[in-house]
């Protein structure tokens, strides 16, 4: 089984979070739509769980087959989910030991905090080469990374 280095940070009160889960993320950006989910090695039930999935990790769907999707990750490793486990909420994953997060985008701006491979955030907003990331629940502000240390699709 593989073993996956991840965080999820949670922010906010449940009924923010219940609000930002009915708002959709940007066109063609997919995320697991639930916490520990299976990812298996082939469109079935049948086939063999090759690790579980957090909530908010981001994927780049390859194919579909039924009502399954083809999949592969921040770390280039591929696996099915059944599609209604997929969620068009856009994410991103830090693939860097460690990430300046910025007050603004742009490397001038100061650094507002620091983020961990592995760890995973709502993607609020793109501006060029930067993201703009966020809490998956309650939506409070990170602050801005660079495209290249993140994997959002």
């Amino acid at each position: 089984m593989k073993k996956i280095s991840w965080l999820v940070l949670f922010c906010g009160g449940v009924l923010t979070g219940i609000a930002l889960l009915a708002i959709s993320g940007s066109a063609g950006a997919e995320s697991i739509s639930k916490d520990k989910v299976n990812i298996r090695s082939g469109p079935s039930i049948k086939n063999r769980i090759i690790f579980k999935a957090p909530l908010g990790y981001p994927i780049k769907v390859e194919k579909k087959k039924g009502e399954w999707v083809f999949f592969r990750d921040w770390e280039n490793d591929t696996g099915w989910v059944h599609k209604r486990l997929v969620s068009e909420v856009e994410t991103a994953v830090i693939r860097v030991k460690i990430a300046n997060v910025r007050s603004s985008p742009g490397k001038e701006h100061q650094v507002a905090a620091k983020a961990s491979r592995g760890e995973i955030y709502r993607v609020l907003e793109r501006s060029a080469n930067w993201l703009k990331l966020g809490y998956y629940f309650g939506g409070e502000v990170v602050g801005w990374v660079r495209s290249d240390l993140v994997f959002s699709h």
